[in-house]
């Protein structure tokens, strides 16, 4: 949910998803339930539903809590809002946080706190969110030789803006149009995929922060997994 790629992509990421499952799920049924809300519960007929099922099928959520969740949204009393706060942080770092919130007043207080310890503040609508591109993401294992050509030939007729190699997996980045499209046509080629999702990338990410940044930054992330009403939080920071 937080994106800080490395060389060793799959290393990394699975890292993060381990150090906090529990609270992981927990964000993932609140988003099946806030999808079901607004677009109702069939799967294919609502593509924020879909989206939120296929995140919580790769983060490792049962089959079974996922159709409690769809099923049993409508019993939630609490009416949560969906919201997206746009940030600038030190240095040129800029911040763009995804919440899904009961009580928003809370959310933006929180978020302050955690942004006034970065030495950040939350900037106007539409200035910061403007530096990032909306992105189908698609990470694949490197199996059985695989490589950025093999990835290339096989999605063709699609429209893929970027693949890149990294150690151990393939980053591929399509249109949200064609992200579905792509994740099938990988799929009946038999490549594992490991990650893949519609979201926010930087344009012109920043790779060096000073050390103190870097961990004001660290912390920042990790108020932000912990905070119940944060879902996800991108940054243009591509630094190891």
């Amino acid at each position: 949910m937080y994106d800080m790629p490395r060389k060793h992509l799959v290393a990394s990421q699975t890292n993060k998803k381990q150090q906090s499952q529990a609270k992981l799920w927990q964000k993932l049924a609140r988003e099946i339930k806030a999808a079901v809300k607004v677009g109702g519960p069939n799967i294919e007929g609502n593509p924020r539903l879909k989206a939120a099922v296929d995140k919580a099928l790769q983060n490792n959520l049962s089959r079974d809590s996922i159709d409690r969740n769809i099923n049993g949204s409508n019993k939630d009393a609490n009416e949560m809002a969906t919201k997206e706060f746009e940030c600038y942080g030190p240095n040129g770092l800029q911040i763009v946080v995804g919440a899904l919130t009961d009580n928003v007043n809370r959310t933006i207080s929180n978020l302050n706190g955690y942004l006034s310890k970065l030495h950040g503040q939350i900037a106007k609508s539409n200035s910061v969110k403007i530096f990032f591109d909306n992105v189908g993401y698609i990470v694949v294992y490197k199996t059985n030789g695989l490589n950025a050509d093999n990835i290339l030939e096989m999605t063709m007729n699609y429209n893929i803006m970027d693949v890149v190699e990294q150690e151990d997996a393939i980053e591929i980045k399509t249109t949200p149009f064609d992200f579905y499209k792509v994740k099938d046509i990988l799929t009946q080629n038999n490549c594992k995929i490991f990650d893949s999702e519609i979201k926010l990338l930087p344009q012109n990410p920043i790779d060096v922060l000073d050390g103190d940044s870097k961990y004001r930054l660290e912390k920042f992330i990790d108020s932000c997994d912990q905070d119940d009403d944060i879902q996800w939080v991108v940054t243009n920071y591509e630094g190891d």
